[in-house]
C-alpha cells in the first residue's frame, strides 16, 4: 500500500507549459554536469520543487545527490521533496538528519530555517 501511495505522489505535479519549460532547462542543466556534481543535481531538485515541479526525475536527483556525497543541504532538500509528496513524517527525519549534519559539521550552522519546517510538522501533526 505504501508502494501505491509513493508511486501516486510522484505525480502530484503537473509540468504543463511554463513548468515543463523549467524542468527541460534543469534536465539540460544536469545532463551537463559532471558525475559527481552533487551540488548540481541538488540544486536543480531545489529549484524544481520551489515551482512546484515533483516528479520521479526530480526525486532521482535528489538520490543522486546523497549518493554522491550525503551534506545537509541535500538532506534538507529531501526533507522538501517529502513536504511536497504529503509525507511529513519522513520529511522530518529528512530535516533533523539535515540538522544533526550540519551543527556537527559548522557549530555555526544557522539550523533556524531546518527548525521552522519541524515546527511546520508539528503543527500538521496536532
Amino acid at each position: 500500500m505504501l508502494l501505491l501511495l509513493s508511486s501516486v505522489s510522484l505525480n502530484v505535479y503537473s509540468t504543463d507549459g511554463k513548468n515543463s519549460k523549467i524542468l527541460n532547462k534543469y534536465r539540460d542543466i544536469v545532463q551537463e554536469s559532471a558525475p559527481d556534481d552533487w551540488y548540481t543535481l541538488a540544486s536543480s531538485a531545489a529549484t524544481c520543487l520551489k515551482k512546484d515541479i515533483v516528479n520521479k526525475e526530480v526525486a532521482e536527483w535528489i538520490d543522486r545527490s546523497l549518493k554522491i556525497k550525503k551534506t545537509a543541504y541535500n538532506l534538507e532538500i529531501k526533507g522538501d521533496y517529502y513536504m511536497k509528496t504529503k509525507l511529513p513524517e519522513k520529511a522530518g527525519e529528512f530535516y533533523l538528519e539535515a540538522m544533526r549534519m550540519g551543527l556537527e559539521e559548522d557549530s555555526n550552522f544557522d539550523a533556524s530555517g531546518l527548525q521552522e519546517k519541524i515546527a511546520t510538522i508539528v503543527e500538521l501533526s496536532t
